[in-house]
């Protein structure tokens, strides 16, 4: 299936490379915009189909209206909108997109990224990477030979992908990638300054290794088939064997009840000023936490999730978020859990708790913003007080970014008023 884009203000089709497009002001960039971030979003033909990735923090990169933010990825379909700058581009294709079918868990993957000064870290690889400058890539490094947004660590089919951003080279097993490549056990990376050893524990390995190569080639993505799939009815919980339960909603929505109100209750606590040795480490934790983005509780979470398996997962959100309830990272993935298990009337409180911390500590947070409107309008049918918030929600996201949320508020006005229309008024929402 071939994409193409659809300028809405030129109507000129801008047919994508047949495997990988780059998108923005760059001039490597296989799509030029005219205005925009330096590398907006990077599509990729996966042998399941199209991914489209985000490459940047800038929120005038959207998809259907919704900010596609740095390591986002979503699967593109005919009709989609894609924003960048001020230009609008619709998703074209030459047929239907094939029916997605039960999503394959990353393989378990660890990347051992070593720096200039010879200092190593190790880290549990279970989402897409973006390695570059810039403050919001997940490893992130002041140095020039590093690009600002210099490559991808992506995982799609049971196989790990290195996709190569920027216009250097970087290397795999000393073989030059001018695009992508796919990754084995034992690869060595040299991406800029920074040496990243990749190794997948046992089990994983039963993919084939390929080579780096330069350029993106057919090879490179249409090498054999994805690891291990299995059918739905196959998948086993620890490899003995057996067929896992369904995960019990109910259960998982009675619980989540239950933290709901105790999150309601708890009211985050400033924190203290600190001197010396001591306050620089903690002004600096938020930066170190670029790259350790992660907490063993959000990977374990994240992983129990990707199987289906909520009810553990929440178990293990449960008790880390009552022992550090001040931990927005835990309230995020909290948060992703709800909204994965199809749980929406619970996706407020975590946000809304999130939302407070970042009041008491004085860094607002556009994300949060955005999603607690998302999530109020979402509510909205039900409990319309919910739409003066999201309204409110809007206006914070606007007085932050300094980007105008108008169109949004008048979709979300029109959308009250169709549900006002002769109808009665709900009560006013808990806070």
């Amino acid at each position: 299936m071939e994409l193409s884009l659809e300028n809405v203000r030129t109507g000129a089709t801008l047919a994508l490379d047949p495997y990988r497009a780059l998108v923005g002001t760059a001039a490597h960039a296989e799509l030029c915009t005219e205005s925009g971030p330096y590398l907006a979003a990077l599509a990729v033909r996966y042998p399941s189909g199209w991914a489209l990735f985000g490459l940047s923090d800038d929120p005038d990169v959207t998809l259907n209206r919704r900010p596609l933010g740095p390591g986002a990825r979503v699967s593109p379909k005919k009709g989609d909108v894609l924003g960048v700058g001020d230009e609008r581009y619709i998703v074209q294709t030459d047929g239907d997109a094939p029916s997605p079918g039960e999503p394959v868990p990353p393989p378990a993957c660890l990347a051992y990224v070593r720096s200039p000064d010879g200092a190593e870290e190790c880290r549990a690889v279970d989402h897409d990477l973006l390695f570059g400058r810039l403050p919001f890539c997940h490893v992130q490094l002041a140095d020039t030979r590093l690009s600002r947004v210099h490559a991808l660590l992506a995982a799609d089919g049971g196989f790990w992908y290195v996709h190569n951003l920027g216009q250097k080279l970087i290397g795999v097993n000393k073989k030059g990638v001018q695009r992508v490549a796919r990754l084995g056990d034992g690869d060595e990376l040299l991406i800029g300054p920074l040496v990243v050893r990749v190794e997948l524990p046992a089990g994983q390995t039963d993919a084939p290794t390929v080579t780096a190569r330069s350029g993106l080639t057919r090879p490179d993505i249409d090498t054999g088939p994805p690891a291990h799939t299995t059918d739905v009815g196959e998948q086993t919980d620890d490899g003995s064997g057996e067929t896992p339960t369904a995960p019990d909603l109910g259960a998982l929505r009675a619980s989540a009840q239950r933290l709901d109100g105790w999150l309601k209750r708890h009211e985050p606590v400033p924190l203290p000023a600190k001197a010396g040795l001591t306050g620089w480490l903690e002004s600096t934790r938020d930066r170190l936490r670029r790259f350790w983005l992660d907490t063993p509780e959000t990977t374990s979470a994240r992983g129990l999730r990707d199987q289906g398996r909520w009810n553990e997962a929440f178990e293990v959100l449960d008790r880390a978020i009552r022992a550090r309830p001040d931990s927005p990272d835990l309230l995020r993935e909290l948060y992703r859990l709800y909204e994965a298990a199809n749980l929406g009337e619970l996706c407020y409180r975590p946000l809304r708790a999130i939302e407070k911390i970042a009041d008491v500590r004085g860094t607002p947070d556009p994300w949060v913003f955005e999603a607690l409107a998302r999530v109020c309008e979402a509510l909205g049918p039900q409990r319309p007080a919910m739409f003066d918030r999201a309204v409110a929600y809007l206006n914070k996201l606007e007085a932050v970014t300094g980007v105008s949320k108008a169109r949004e508020r008048a979709d979300v006005m029109a959308r009250r008023a169709l549900r006002d229309n002769g109808m009665p008024t709900a009560r006013r929402a808990d806070d």
